[in-house]
This record gives C-alpha cells, sequence and structure tokens, in this order.
C-alpha cells in the first residue's frame, strides 16, 4: 500500500496474517462459507465472532438514514475482521457484505480473546494490525473531509493499484463498478464517471472493458500530492 496524501509507500503486511498467527487462530477456527451479496455481519448486531478470510473479498460498509452506502475497505484472503467486537465486547459497528463467494474460517469472540491472552505473538500482530487499521481510517477521514472528488478518486486508484499487484511502474486493476466506486468516495456515479472519462483523456488511465490499466504509478502519485491541499 502506499500514503495518498504523499504517494510514498507504507507497509501493510501488518494486515496479512503471518502463518504463526494464522496457525494459533484455526486451533480454534471452523470454517463457512457465504456467497456473493451475502451479509456476513450486520451493523448493529451483538455477535463478536473473528473472521478470518481463506478465499474470497468482503467490502466493509455503512448506509446512511438516506440508503446513501459508503464502503470503507475491501477485505481480502489472509485478512481478519470482526475483532473489535470480540476486544470491546460492543455491538457491530460496519456491515460487512461478500464481494464475492468467500471462505471463512470463524473463531468465537470468547475463544480469540483467550487466545489473546495465551499467545504473545497474536496479542503483538494484532496490535500493528489494528495500528495499521487507524492510519488508514485517518487517511480516509482526511481525504473524506478536505479532498475534491477529483483527488478521491485519483487516491482511490492508487490503493486499488497497490491491492492488485504493481508491475515496474504500472498496475492493472479490475475497477469496481462506477456505483461502488462512488460508495467508496463518497459521491455519485456520474460524477465518477466523468472524472473517469477526464482522467483517460489525459492518458492517466487506460480503461479496458471492467478492467483499468494505470500506465505510470509515478504520475498518478504525482497528482495526488499535486492535488492535496498540503501537496
Amino acid at each position: 500500500m502506499r500514503n495518498t496524501m504523499n504517494g510514498q509507500p507504507v507497509s501493510t503486511s501488518e494486515t496479512i496474517v503471518p502463518d504463526d498467527v494464522r496457525a494459533i487462530m484455526m486451533t480454534r477456527a471452523v470454517q463457512v462459507r457465504a456467497r456473493k451479496g451475502q451479509v456476513v455481519v450486520g451493523v448493529g448486531l451483538s455477535a463478536s465472532d473473528v473472521y478470518l478470510i481463506l478465499e474470497g473479498k468482503v467490502s466493509v460498509s455503512l448506509v446512511s438514514a438516506t440508503g446513501r452506502e459508503t464502503i470503507l475497505r475491501t477485505i481480502g484472503p489472509g485478512q481478519i475482521f470482526g475483532e473489535l467486537a470480540a476486544i470491546d465486547g460492543a455491538a457491530r459497528s460496519a456491515d460487512v457484505i461478500a464481494s464475492e463467494d468467500v471462505r471463512l474460517a470463524v473463531i468465537p469472540g470468547a475463544a480469540f480473546l483467550e487466545l489473546l491472552q495465551a499467545e504473545p505473538a497474536l496479542a503483538l500482530w494484532l496490535a500493528r494490525h489494528l495500528t495499521t487499521q487507524v492510519r488508514y481510517l485517518t487517511d480516509r477521514v482526511y481525504e473524506l473531509s478536505n479532498l475534491a472528488v477529483g483527488s478521491r478518486l485519483l487516491c482511490e486508484l492508487l490503493r486499488l493499484a497497490i491491492e492488485h499487484g504493481v508491475t515496474g511502474d504500472s498496475a492493472t486493476i479490475r475497477a469496481p463498478t462506477q456505483a461502488e466506486m462512488a460508495a467508496r468516495i463518497g459521491t455519485n456515479r456520474e460524477t465518477v464517471t466523468r472524472e473517469m472519462t477526464l482522467l483517460a483523456g489525459e492518458g492517466v488511465i487506460v480503461r479496458k472493458g471492467r478492467q483499468v490499466e494505470i500506465p505510470s504509478l509515478d504520475r498518478l502519485g504525482k497528482l495526488v500530492r499535486r492535488t492535496s491541499p498540503t501537496g
């Protein structure tokens, strides 16, 4: 991942559960599957299970009283969700929906806490993981509060590029739908369409069906810095 505020690389290795920690978690886990579109965790529920994604991806989102969805982040294989409710016992703070068919390892909240107290490797990794999440969400709050839509779109494209994998200075992503992208950056589908068309016209992106090629991540990072109020 890159820090979208300055375009410089920032490690996200803390978000992927390492093999030794995964082995600890799997001692108390059962495996389940969920189909694309299925709600895995619902906001406001009191359940405290912790989930490790073995296959597939999920999206974490909130829906306003007017029905407007905001996608907070996407979580993929090797990552966890649900740990906050296990730690503090509070209700679920967001919806988690399967973006595609997923296979999950589910650890009951009480069992997760027992492991956390008994296994220093798990406790240390979780502290690093939560620190990474705070930094990520701080970036998101900054973007939504201070950046124009075009700049927020650039930041999201940079995030997606790093998630999908970089080859040299370029990357190819399977872009979300316009509606999904709008939910990610807090705008509407029509605005996303307009901004994507502008970026394509400037050669910042190349659209190929559902795929989007980013010829130069260096150029994209410079655009992020240039359009940021602190850039």
